[in-house]
């Protein structure tokens, strides 16, 4: 069986165009992937070191806290409950928000925070809640790390237990360090991205076209050419 060349470099232009066309998808949607596990690492290291930097600003200003009557007290007695030096300096320093709770049964309440509520008050008071996320994790004794929403804006965050002298967990720490900076890179990544393979997308398609559209006549033009009859050398022959 005759292979006609013209159509088998045709449907192998088409394929490799094709595919060519997945990959390209295919690797925006990984360099997207890609550019949200890089943002993750970031801030969960971040988190990680300002967690530990806020408990060492606890120690430095309240000494070695213990647990009192529905409080956190500092190494001289005193409760620690809404005095928000600790919290203002993390947000100062590190831009980050936090909150100091103490255990209550089953449950962490906030005693000092610099979250704000949109009436510009302390959420002093408020709980953590059993079905939090991190709760069975620092009920554990292990620190948590992920993602929340804090009054309508994306954080990352960590919450470290609060444990005394004999190990027990007393309280709980939590820091937020907002995700806004590194999601707002990643946006104009994934626009600029979006449109570099828009573009080769069209490209690709036209090249594609262009390629059907050549094939197609190289392959009407050899079927007319066969189809035109062909004159005998003997017509031109002078008789005797």
């Amino acid at each position: 069986m005759k292979i006609n060349k013209t159509k088998l470099i045709a449907y192998c232009g088409m394929i490799a165009l094709l595919a060519s066309l997945i990959v390209g998808l295919l690797g925006f949607s990984y360099s997207t992937k890609e550019m949200d596990n890089i943002k993750n690492q970031l801030l969960k290291k971040n988190v990680e070191n300002n967690i530990n930097l806020t408990m060492k600003y606890i120690n430095n200003s309240y000494g070695t806290l213990t647990q009192g009557d529905g409080t956190l007290l500092d190494s001289d007695g005193n409760s620690i409950e809404g005095r928000f030096g600790v919290v203002d300096t993390v947000l100062e320093d590190l831009g980050d928000k936090s909150s100091i709770f103490v255990k209550v049964n089953d449950d962490f309440k906030r005693i000092s925070t610099n979250i704000m509520s949109e009436e510009n008050e302390r959420a002093i008071g408020t709980f953590l809640g059993t079905d939090h996320n991190a709760y069975q994790t620092v009920m554990n004794g292990e620190l948590y790390i992920g993602e929340a929403e804090i009054l309508g804006e994306s954080y990352y965050t960590a919450y470290r237990p609060i444990k005394d002298k004999n190990n027990n967990i007393i309280g709980l720490l939590f820091v937020g360090t907002p995700t806004r900076i590194l999601d707002n890179i990643i946006k104009v990544h994934d626009a600029r991205m979006s449109k570099i393979n828009i573009l080769i997308i069209v490209l690709r398609a036209i090249s594609l076209g262009s390629l059907i559209a050549l094939a197609s006549a190289s392959v009407r033009d050899r079927e007319l050419n066969s189809a035109k009859p062909h004159i005998s050398e003997e017509l031109f022959d002078i008789p005797e």
